[in-house]
């Protein structure tokens, strides 16, 4: 499904660009997107590293430090579907052109820690990441997508240039570097749902919703020429 999704992607002249690169936006081709994964799964791996290279495109990873080459404590038992991705596959993706970010170290909700808490979870996952991959890191994505206003400050204290949030909407909505949104793609998402989220920039893209939302627009438009 995945796969399908690249070539929908391809085939309508989309360009898969890195999360980093948004901080020039302004530079982009206009039919711009960045595909994002969250903590650091080993079966991203096959699962996406290896279609993307195949049609030459691009992501950015967000990782969870701690994990790295071990399992997501988070999920509970560990199990194939919990292990993470090791630090030779993350190397061997950075040298692919991949975007190896923050996810935190331990992949906390940031909301319910100390501002102290905060401050060792953003500065040593960075370091970490830092000093694998030999380069900077800027961007980070919230755990869970909870954050509050301790962990926008110090997201911008501790040296990161951008930050994402789960909440929906196009990039350009959000004119805070450290709430930038993201829209959700499923595993079940066909290429269809996929369009539609792009067209829309939302997560509930429902044929229900589709057919209120139409409605609505031919309503407003009589409303308007009555």
């Amino acid at each position: 499904m995945f796969a399908k999704h690249l070539r929908y992607l391809q085939q309508e002249g989309w360009t898969t660009v890195l999360f980093r690169d948004l901080q020039n936006a302004q530079s982009l081709p206009e039919k711009s997107v960045v595909i994002t994964f969250d903590d650091g799964y080993e079966d991203n791996y096959p699962g996406a590293f290896l279609p993307l290279m195949a049609l030459g495109m691009k992501a950015t990873w967000f990782i969870a430090t701690d994990c790295i080459g071990g399992h997501a404590h988070w999920l509970g038992k560990p199990s194939t579907q919990t292990r993470m991705l090791t630090a030779e596959r993350l190397l061997e993706m950075h040298a692919a052109g991949m975007e190896i970010a923050s996810h935190t170290c331990s992949h906390p909700d940031l909301s319910l820690l100390s501002s102290d808490q905060q401050q060792f979870e953003l500065s040593k996952a960075k370091a970490v990441l830092e000093d694998l991959l030999s380069t900077q890191v800027g961007s980070l994505a919230y755990p869970f997508g909870r954050f509050n206003s301790d962990s926008i400050t110090i997201a911008e204290q501790t040296g990161y240039s951008m930050a994402c949030t789960t909440r929906p909407g196009w990039f350009d909505s959000e004119p805070n570097p450290y709430l930038v949104r993201r829209i959700a793609i499923f595993s079940g998402d066909s290429a269809s749902t996929l369009a539609r989220k792009l067209s829309f920039a939302d997560n509930d893209v429902s044929w229900k919703k589709m057919t209120r939302y139409y409605a609505n627009r031919v309503w407003d438009k009589l409303r308007h020429t009555s």
